[in-house]
């Protein structure tokens, strides 16, 4: 009896998890290697367990059949629903009261020293002009760097599934109260008042080494005016 089982939920999971990902998620590196590796050789050994112990109690062939019917269907149902791409984190939204404002250009005596200590302290013995790539850096992409104490944050994102891809969602706001330094690209400081509060959209990683751009450079991430489809996700709630 433990082998029909274990035949039956073995290919039920191979099945599942080989087509799953195909239809579910095309775009995935993973395609049917879950049903190879994963859920077809869960479902024979969940079959050959679940058949030891329905052979155990004795229930009869027409319940068997149902019993057997009733797992087939949780096993397809629990390998798909592992087979829909998850929700993918797209942004970070801050809002907070601008200190200060400056143009990046003036941060370049402190960035060029800060990056010079660093590579200096590296075993692989590079030499660069940081100078004259942060002058190309903020001729490239000029702008400012806002200093703002964030009083809270929140992140979205953007479903993924084939039925609500593109649907974006965010978590409640979360309470911060920190200090940070942002660079807005192409922009200047008539736009961020001191003491005006108003909420961003960023962007880009810290903690990059070799930087390129001026982002990088200052070791910042880059703050953005909240695009249309953003906007409505800062109401409260």
């Amino acid at each position: 009896m433990f082998l029909r089982w274990a035949a039956v939920l073995g290919i039920v999971g191979l099945s599942a998890g080989f087509i799953g990902p195909i239809v579910l998620s095309p775009e995935s590196n993973q395609g049917p290697l879950i049903g190879i590796f994963i859920s077809g050789p869960a479902g024979a050994l969940f079959g050959t367990l679940l058949g030891a112990l329905a052979g155990a109690v004795g229930v009869s062939p027409r319940t068997n059949t149902r019993m057997l019917s009733a797992a087939a269907v949780a096993m397809a149902a629990a390998t798909l629903y592992f087979c829909v791409p998850q929700a993918r984190r797209v942004a970070d939204i801050v809002e907070g009261e601008v200190r200060s404002c400056v143009s990046a250009e003036s941060l370049k005596a402190s960035t060029v020293s800060h990056l010079s200590a660093i590579e200096a302290s590296r075993p692989d013995r590079t030499s660069t002009r940081w100078g004259e790539a942060f002058d190309q850096a903020v001729r490239k992409n000029p702008g400012v760097v806002i200093n703002v104490q964030v009083q809270r944050g929140k992140q979205v994102f953007e479903a993924q599934a084939p039925w609500n891809r593109g649907a974006l969602r965010a978590q409640p706001w979360a309470a911060l109260d920190v200090d940070a330094s942002y660079l807005v690209e192409r922009s200047d400081c008539t736009s961020f008042p001191t003491g005006g509060k108003t909420a961003f959209g960023l962007r880009g990683h810290t903690g990059i080494w070799r930087p390129l751009g001026i982002a990088e450079m200052l070791d910042m991430k880059i703050a953005e005016r909240l695009p249309p489809p953003y906007a409505s996700l800062v109401e409260d709630r």
